[in-house]
């Protein structure tokens, strides 16, 4: 079968400029039909990478945040750590001295009068005291009762001497001299020398 077409030159000429016209506008409107659907694509894409951005930049703050916060906490249990040892220290070195006083006096026979105390932490013995008593049994009990303390250590009697009275009356004083470690800082005094 053969087709002839009868239609004059011009008019073929304008059906075919038509079916060109027809097919550009098609694929025309199909590239934007096709653009617009991208752009539409495009635009979610964009405000759901954007949402979740948002969201993790969020989280990262929060994170950052968090972390600060657990820094300062560790800061500062880091320097309430460090004062605790400091106080520690001091609590090991400190002497309370009311204590260590009473204690003295509480272990001091009636019959014994002080004279002088003098101390000096950074030697030992750390205490030298002087007094006077009626007897040398009474200094012996004295440094018995200071041996036998928790506050006191290596209790030592270093001299004694009898001071006549210049009345006639009245009895005789024995002046001693006894040195002895405060417990607390004896070990560091003796290995200070």
């Amino acid at each position: 079968m053969i087709n002839i077409n009868l239609l004059p030159p011009e008019l073929k000429l304008k059906k075919i400029q038509a079916k060109r016209n027809a097919s550009l506008m098609s694929v025309c409107l199909v590239i934007i039909i096709i653009t617009v659907v991208l752009g539409i694509i495009a635009r979610s894409a964009k405000a759901t990478i954007e949402t979740h951005l948002g969201s993790t930049q969020s989280d990262i703050n929060q994170n950052n945040n968090t972390q600060e916060g657990n820094k300062n906490l560790e800061d500062m249990a880091l320097l309430i750590n460090d004062r605790a040892q400091e106080t520690t220290q001091v609590n090991k070195t400190r002497a309370i001295w009311s204590e260590v006083l009473q204690e003295l006096s509480n272990d001091s026979p009636s019959d014994v009068q002080f004279e002088s105390i003098t101390a000096d932490i950074t030697k030992s013995p750390n205490f030298t005291l002087t007094g006077n008593t009626s007897s040398q049994i009474e200094i012996i009990k004295f440094k018995d009762k200071l041996s036998a303390s928790s506050f006191f250590k290596n209790v030592t009697f270093t001299n004694s001497s009898l001071n006549q009275s210049s009345t006639p009356n009245s009895s005789s004083q024995v002046k001693f001299t006894l040195e002895f470690d405060l417990a607390k800082f004896a070990s560091s005094a003796g290995g200070s020398q």
